[in-house]
Order: structure tokens, then C-alpha cells, then sequence
């Protein structure tokens, strides 16, 4: 040991208890500056000491090499040659039992040869070399501006300001030493602080801070040792917060914006620093680095001198801010001004004009044709576009089948703005229409925003300065005709009613709301079935039984626009209902047709209501008396045309008794699998069967008592049985055969099974010897539920296997034990966790492999460490395997550099204990 050593080992503490001859051993050793420790005594230190000298050193005595063990998986120990370095432990020691290092030897077997306990000094790291502004690190305060005073950030980890080799223990706290009023808080290790703002020179504002970091220590070391640290804070730039605006075109048309503006005003920028410059324009505004006055409407007239139709124009000028120390980054604000053309007026200037079922009508017109757009010098401001345009049916009699848009910029399906309607068949009237043009036609799609800020941290979305929409209306007119009535059709009358004339005009239908029929020299009669002319009054001719007469009323209008309208009616004489029966019939006999029993007179014409509510349009009734019900049916003819006219019908009675039989339903047949269960023919009989009749076993399997089949006492194979009922001696019975098909399934033959521990197997691992169906997997020999394919075996639980075959019958139960050998069983192939990682891209050693460990063990937890002891990985079920790539705080993301990384695996899982291992990481 050289003498820089000696001076660091000064005070130690030895004491001993010794269970037996050797073994559990204990010893104390002190180190209160690991920075002076040089292992090789090369002059240069490197806190390696090694537990077998240090024993040595302290009893004089000898002890036989085994294996060290570190308890508080730290790391920092070399488990073969006892070396332990010293720089990896990262805290200092607080009591003198925090670090320990136990040796077990063949001499001890299990028991623990020595046990070594370290106190080690506190270190609170070196600083960082000071610069020419005698401060350790300068920084850029990235918390300063208007926003980011919103959320306030960190501005320096102070471990920055450190050395990092040795890196001080960090068990330590950070401290400010000062009054500044710019100082908000230090976090854990994490400054906070705010430069404020000094508009003109210097053009750097910049603070320094000191701060202490003391990390505590036990005697005999130094109670706490301190490290001082300044840190220079420059405040970063700041051009300002943006707020643009929309300006629609006829704003500047009338005149608003005729005034210079300066884009310094708050309603333009805020918050920013006055030392920024402008940008040049394409529009020439900004003539200086100084300048930041504009004119929208000079910008305007640029604009429309190039494209009248300019649709919507984004117009930027940028604010920039130099920054003047190079730890901080320079800041730009660019105000947008987004200038929208507006929509100009369009209307209809004449209305077609059409008479009603005109031939001449087009079948269809476009509604956008009648319209009128403006046009201003040479250039027409029309809007032929699906999309941000709307045509609405205002009023009239109907739509004329207009198409309207639903899905406003992004047109609905069949929409056109051409607006075609239907004209056929128009009725008269004034048929009004808008078209209505959205100012997003302008400027579509419009990603363009606005924000209002009320403060630096607070603000909200201006929807002002679109242009409005524009509309206009399309009207068609269609005239109506002199009026010749409806199409009358169906009217039927008593000729007796009649008389010997009848005027026709006032048999004909209206509409309710056009003028009266129109009487008059332009109107005549047709017979349409002679052709020839008729006159109205019409003279009725002599009926038999009855006569349907047509007839046909012609208007000539003027302009040649003609109307027609069609009259038929009917003269009935009286129908005959026929004479009244009774019948009785069983329930089970065959249908027969209730007309028939109305005698030879009857009327074909009739309808029939019953009991219940039976109603029926026609004469023909096949009365079933397995549906019907047993009453009074009555059978009436109509009266001549309807009950208002006087030739009255008539009404016969058919009374029907039925006598009630049971029935047995249709034959049935079902399919049941062998068991110890019963089955209820009950259960299988037709839905339509009547209950209460008996079962017969017609094969003599003597498995039937009553309606019960006893399964169990019926080999696989088809059995039939009878059912009868008879209510009504008067018939006959009713007889159904229910037929069941047996069917027996034979069980799997299985043997119990053994599997690795580290396989992982699964219920879809277990073997099946033979079975002629498929199976399933129960827990029990009772369970209803089926096991999942992926449930993962137990060691030493029972297993219960059954056939099942395509008609769902399941064979009886065989059980099977599993047995899982032991994680490291000598007779499996355990997991093999690679030693090393690859980051060469070649799809090979990527990560490291923890084979199935993460099924087996589902809880588990890994811990991976650097060879200074510092955690660099944590891992379990719910992140990615680790491939050299840090996932703990402060160095989340970080790639780890080459070397040898030590892992400590945690099954979590109360029986399997904790290993640990290494892997090397090559980049």
C-alpha cells in the first residue's frame, strides 16, 4: 500500500464475531477519499481497492478465495478477484452498515466466511474549470420569454457543472447562495431561474447564480463535504407573439384600409423585443431593416392588377431577433394578413313562363342558365363550382325533384350546381328557388388561423373578416288550364235511382283546390267505347243486370293548351246471398268449401266474416277445422256501388260445430347422446301436438315409463316410440312417431406428462394417444367451461380430457396428472440469456434474449447496471427487451457506450430465487 493509501486508511474500526473456526467472520475498513485511491500505484488514482488485501491489511491473517457476494446488488464488486471500485458506489455512506461484502469458501460450505463492511467518505464532486467570466457553465435561459413563462422549465441539471469522473455521490443537496430576486427554486438537482428583459444596451442579459452541493458523511470521515458552482444564465430573445388577421375584399374596396399600419402595434405583435428586424416583402412594403409600416390596400391593388379572380392571397412579414451570445438561439414571428376576394351579385333578370302540360315544356331545365352574373371590365365573376355552393326550394307546389347540397364544401352525391329540374308534370303555379354561394368557394380548402391573445398564456380562435355568402332566386312559372275535372272512375249505382237522365258533370271528381269544372262551348262528350259524340244530360238506356259506361270530357283552352278528363260508372242490380245451413265436423277432418253450403243462388260476389274477427273478400272459404274456429260465418253481398246507393244486398248464416279431436302433431325424430341423463319426449314432440295423450314403446326397449326415456339403459342406434290422442270418440285418433338416434362417443386414450419448467408448455402442448373426434381440456371432471389452448400447465394439477364429435355428444372424462421439472433441471434445455449485444444492424444478438422467461415468470423484473454500479434499465412484461438503450431518468433514450453491463433477474414469483449475470454491449 503507497503512502497516499495509508493516509486514506488512517482510522479503521476492526471487530469480529466468529461463530466457528474461520467462518462468519466480519470486519469494518474506512475510506474518507476515494479520489486519493491508486490500486496500481501508477500515480494516477483510480478508486480500485481489493477485499482480500484489505482483510490482510487489517488482521494480519489469510483467507481462503472463494466467491464475493454483494447483497445490495451495487455492482461495484468483482465477485472473483474481491476488487471493488470504489468510484461506482454512488451514494456516500449514512450508517455503517450501508455497504457490505460477504465471501462464502469450501472452508464455510453455506455458511458466510466474512462479511466486510465499508464507511466511505462523502464526495460532493469537482467543478467544472471557470471561463474568462470566472463562472463554471453558461446557459441559456429558455424560461424567460412570455410563453414559456406559461409553463416554466428547468434551465441546467446541476451535475453539469461537475466533473464527472469521479462522479460526486448523489445523496447530496443543492443549495442557492445569494439574494437574487431573480432566483425562483432548484428541484431536486434542477435550476430555476428567470433573466428579465432590459429593452436597448447591453444587448445580453445575463445573471450568474451560485449554488452549493453538500452531500452528508459519518464520522470518522467528514460530517458532509461541499462543492460550489456559478452558473451564468442569458436570457434568450424574444420576437414577439404573431397575431394575424383576414381581411375580406370589400373591406378594402370601401375604403378601410386605406391607412398606413404599423406591424408593431399590440394588434398585430406582442411582447416582443425591440432590437428585431424586418424582413423584405414581395410586395415592396418593408423598404428597411427598420421599417414596419404597411398598406393593405397598395398590397391589394398589386394583387387584382395581376388576377382579378384572385380567390383569397396569404400576405407574411416576418420580425426577427438576432441573438447576441451563442448559447442561445435566435427567434423569428412571422404576421400573417390572409386577403379574401368577395363574392359579387348575381340575379335573375326574366322567368320562363309555361302552360300547364304544355308539349312544349322542356323536360328539364338548369336552374343556374337563369341566372345573371356580374362582369366588370371584360371579367365575369360566375360560380360553377359543386363544392361551397347551396340551391334550396323556396316555395311552390313542389321541388321538381331539385337535388340540394347536404355536405356544404364537400358536395353531397347527385348534387350539381347546374341545378337541373324535372318540368314533367308540373303542376301549375310559382315554382321559387335561391342559390346561395359560399365565400369558401374562394378559398377552399381554408387552413388559415387566427388567434386573439388575451394574454401570453391565454388566447382564442377569431373567426372575423370572412366575406359573406351570396344568393339569389329563380323563378318558373307553369299556367293552369281551363279546368275539365279528375279522372272519375269505379262509381256504381241502382238504375232505379236514376231516373232517366243523369248529368255528367257533376259525376266528376275535383282536386279540391283549382276553379270549378268548366261548363261551357269549349267543353264535349266522347263515348269512348263508340266514339261517338254524347251529350250531357246523358239519357240512361234500359239495364240488364249491369253496365259499365265510359266516357271522356274535352276542353280546348286557349294557346292550344287542352285538358281531358275520363268518367266510368257502373249500374248494378241486387245480389242474392243465398240460404242458411248448419253442418258438424271433427277437428282432424279434411276442409271443405263454406260457399257451398249457401245453396245454388248465391252470389259469387260476397265477402264472409266469422268469429274472432274472420273476415274474407272472397266467396271461396276452404274452411280447415284444424285452423278455424267453430260459429256463425255470415255471407253478404254488397250493396249496388256502396251503401249509399239503395240496391241493397243480402246476408246467409253458416253455422259450423266442431267436435274437438287431439292432435299428435307431424313425426318427429332427434339426435341425443348416450349419458346417465332421461330425455321428455314431451320435449320432442311437434309444436302443433296437443298434450295429454300417451307414449308407446314400440321397439320394447322397456327404457320408457311414461314419457321418460331412461338414456342410460339404450345402446348407440335408432329407437322409435308412438304417441296417440283422442279427445272425441266421434273421430278418429291421432298418431305420431317420434324416432331418436342414440349416439355413443368413445374417450381419447392420454397418459400423464412431464415438461420443462422453462418450456413454457400450454394446455395445446398436451398430447392426445388416439382419439377419432376432437376434444376438449377441463379443469375438473365436472367443469362446464373448457380450458384456453394458451392457459400455461401447473406443476402437479390434475388435467381432464373428453372427446367430443361433430353432433356436439362428449365422451366420459380421463384425467391426467402434469409434473413440470424445476427451473435448471438437469434433464431440460433452460433458457440461455446471451452474454452479448450486437448494435450492428444484422438482425443478430439486437437485444437480450430472455427466452421464455417472460411467459414463464409473467411478474418479473429486470435490473440492469453499469460496471460504476449506476442503473441504466428497467424492464418487465411491459417494455421492450433491452438493446443497449436506456430507459431511466436522465438518461431516458441515451445509447449506451461499450462495455460490460451486469443484470439481476426477478422471477417475482415467491418460489424461484433472484440470478444475476452479465452481458458485454458492442457498438
Amino acid at each position: 500500500m503507497n503512502i497516499i493509501r495509508g493516509i486514506a486508511l488512517a482510522i479503521i474500526v476492526f471487530f469480529s464475531a466468529v461463530l466457528h473456526a474461520q467462518c462468519n467472520l466480519e470486519e469494518t475498513i474506512v475510506i474518507c477519499d476515494m479520489t486519493q485511491i491508486d490500486s496500481n500505484n501508477d500515480g494516477t488514482p483510480d478508486g480500485i481497492i481489493n477485499l482480500y488485501d484489505e482483510y490482510t491489511n487489517l488482521t494480519g491473517n489469510t483467507i481462503q478465495a472463494g466467491t464475493w457476494f454483494d447483497p445490495g446488488f451495487n455492482f461495484a464488486l468483482n465477485a472473483i478477484t474481491g476488487d471493488l471500485f470504489l468510484w461506482d458506489l454512488n451514494e456516500s455512506s449514512t450508517t455503517t452498515t450501508d455497504y457490505q461484502f460477504q465471501l462464502t469458501n469450501a472452508d464455510c460450505g453455506s455458511d458466510i466466511a466474512l462479511t466486510i463492511n465499508l464507511v466511505l467518505g462523502p464526495f460532493s464532486g469537482i467543478a467544472l474549470p471557470t471561463n474568462l467570466e470566472d463562472v463554471n457553465v453558461q446557459v441559456c435561459d429558455s424560461g424567460s420569454t412570455p410563453l414559456d413563462l406559461c409553463i416554466p422549465l428547468p434551465d441546467i441539471d446541476l451535475f453539469e457543472a461537475l466533473e464527472s469522473l469521479p462522479s460526486p455521490h448523489a445523496n447530496g443537496q443543492w443549495t442557492y447562495e445569494g439574494s437574487s430576486p431573480n432566483f425562483i427554486e432548484v428541484v431536486g438537482s434542477e435550476l430555476f431561474v428567470t433573466v428579465p428583459y432590459q429593452a436597448g444596451p447591453p444587448l445580453v442579459d445575463e445573471e450568474t447564480f451560485e449554488l452549493i452541493y453538500t452531500v452528508p458523511g459519518i464520522a470518522p470521515c467528514n460530517v458532509e463535504q461541499e462543492t460550489r458552482v456559478k452558473i451564468s444564465v442569458v436570457r434568450e430573445v424574444f420576437s414577439g407573439l404573431a397575431q394575424n388577421k383576414r381581411i375580406c375584399e370589400d373591406l378594402i374596396v370601401n375604403g378601410v384600409y386605406d391607412n398606413d399600419i404599423d406591424l408593431t402595434d399590440d394588434d398585430y405583435l406582442l411582447f416582443e423585443d425591440i432590437e428585431g428586424t424586418w424582413s423584405m416583402d414581395m410586395f415592396g412594403q418593408i423598404s428597411t431593416l427598420g421599417d414596419s409600416v404597411i398598406n393593405i390596400n397598395a398590397i391589394y391593388q398589386q394583387i387584382i392588377s395581376n388576377n382579378p379572380r384572385f380567390g383569397c392571397v396569404d400576405v407574411d412579414f416576418t420580425y426577427s431577433v438576432d441573438q447576441r451570445s451563442g448559447v442561445c438561439d435566435d427567434s423569428q414571428s412571422t404576421i400573417s394578413f390572409k386577403i379574401y376576394e368577395y363574392l359579387r351579385p348575381f340575379s335573375q333578370s326574366t322567368f320562363p313562363e309555361f302552360c300547364e302540360d304544355d308539349e312544349s315544356i322542356p323536360a328539364t331545365i338548369n336552374l343556374y342558365d337563369q341566372l345573371g352574373f356580374s362582369n366588370d371590365n371584360g371579367v365575369v365573376y360566375d360560380y360553377p363550382s359543386d363544392s361551397c355552393t347551396q340551391w334550396n326550394f323556396v316555395s311552390g307546389p313542389s321541388d321538381l325533384g331539385l337535388v340540394s347540397n347536404e355536405g356544404g364544401c364537400a358536395p353531397s352525391i347527385d348534387y350539381s350546381y347546374l341545378a337541373p329540374v324535372n318540368l314533367t308534370g308540373a303542376e301549375p303555379g310559382t315554382y321559387v328557388f335561391r342559390y346561395t354561394v359560399s365565400p369558401e368557394i374562394n378559398c377552399n380548402p381554408d387552413n388559415f388561423e387566427v388567434l386573439n391573445y388575451i394574454d401570453a398564456c391565454t388566447s382564442e380562435v377569431d373567426t372575423s373578416g370572412f366575406c359573406g355568402s351570396e344568393s339569389a332566386e329563380v323563378v318558373i312559372v307553369v299556367h293552369p288550364k281551363n279546368y275539365a275535372g279528375e279522372d272519375t272512375v269505379d262509381l256504381s249505382f241502382c238504375s232505379g235511382d236514376l231516373g232517366n237522365t243523369i248529368d255528367l258533370i257533376s259525376l266528376l271528381n275535383t282536386n279540391g283546390i283549382d276553379d270549378p269544372i268548366y261548363v261551357g262551348p269549349f267543353g264535349t262528350w266522347v263515348d269512348l267505347d263508340t266514339g261517338s259524340a254524347i251529350t250531357s244530360p246523358f239519357v240512361l238506356p234500359v239495364i240488364n243486370d249491369q253496365q259499365t259506361f265510359n266516357f271522356q270530357y274535352n276542353i280546348t283552352n286557349a294557346n292550344n293548351c287542352n285538358e281531358e278528363a275520363t268518367l266510368s260508372f257502373t249500374v248494378f242490380e241486387q245480389y242474392q246471398a243465398g240460404t242458411n245451413s248448419t253442418t258438424q265436423i271433427c277437428s282432424d277432418d279434411s276442409s271443405f268449401n263454406l260457399f257451398d253450403l249457401l245453396g245454388s243462388n248465391a252470389s259469387t260476389i260476397g265477402s264472409w266474416t266469422g268469429p274472432n274477427g274472420f273476415v274474407s273478400n272472397v266467396s271461396d272459404v276452404i274452411f280447415d277445422p284444424s285452423t278455424f274456429e267453430a260459429g256463425d260465418y255470415m255471407y253478404s253481398v254488397p250493396d249496388n256501388g256502396g251503401t249509399s246507393i239503395m240496391c241493397s244486398g243480402g246476408q246467409a248464416t253458416v253455422t259450423v260445430t266442431i267436435l274437438q279431436n287431439g292432435s299428435a302433431g307431424s313425426d318427429m325424430q332427434a339426435t341425443v347422446c348416450r349419458s346417465d341423463d332421461q330425455l321428455d319426449l314431451q320435449s320432442i314432440l311437434d309444436s302443433a301436438a296437443d298434450s295429454g295423450g300417451t307414449f308407446q314403446d314400440i321397439d320394447g326397449t322397456n327404457a320408457l315409463n311414461g314419457s321418460i326415456v331412461n338414456l342410460s339403459l339404450l345402446n348407440e342406434g335408432m329407437y322409435s316410440f308412438q304417441y296417440t290422442i283422442q279427445d272425441n270418440p266421434q273421430c278418429t285418433p291421432s298418431i305420431a312417431i317420434l324416432t331418436i338416434d342414440v349416439i355413443d362417443v368413445m374417450s381419447p386414450n392420454v397418459e400423464n406428462q412431464t415438461f420443462c419448467l422453462a418450456d413454457a408448455a400450454t394446455i395445446s402442448d398436451l398430447e392426445i394417444l388416439s382419439s377419432a373426434f376432437d376434444f376438449m381440456w377441463y379443469d375438473t371432471s365436472t367443469s362446464t367451461d373448457a380450458l384456453p389452448s394458451d392457459l400455461l400447465l401447473v406443476d402437479g394439477e390434475d388435467y381432464f380430457v373428453s372427446a367430443i364429435n361433430s353432433d356436439g355428444c362428449e365422451s366420459d372424462r380421463i384425467q391426467i396428472s402434469v409434473n413440470l421439472l424445476p427451473f435448471n433441471d438437469s434433464s431440460c434445455n433452460d433458457c440461455e440469456i446471451n452474454d452479448g449485444i450486437s448494435d450492428n444492424d444484422d438482425n443478430e444478438n439486437e437485444v437480450l434474449d430472455l427466452c421464455n422467461l417472460p411467459v414463464i415468470f409473467p411478474e418479473f423484473e429486470i435490473k440492469i447496471y453499469n460496471r460504476y454500479g449506476s442503473i441504466v434499465y428497467k424492464g418487465n412484461n411491459n417494455t421492450s427487451l433491452f438493446d443497449g438503450t436506456s430507459n431511466v431518468s436522465l438518461t431516458i433514450g441515451s445509447k449506451l457506450p461499450s462495455g460490460t453491463y451486469f443484470y439481476v433477474f426477478n422471477p417475482n414469483d415467491g418460489l424461484t430465487d433472484p440470478f444475476q449475470g452479465s452481458v458485454y454491449l458492442s457498438r
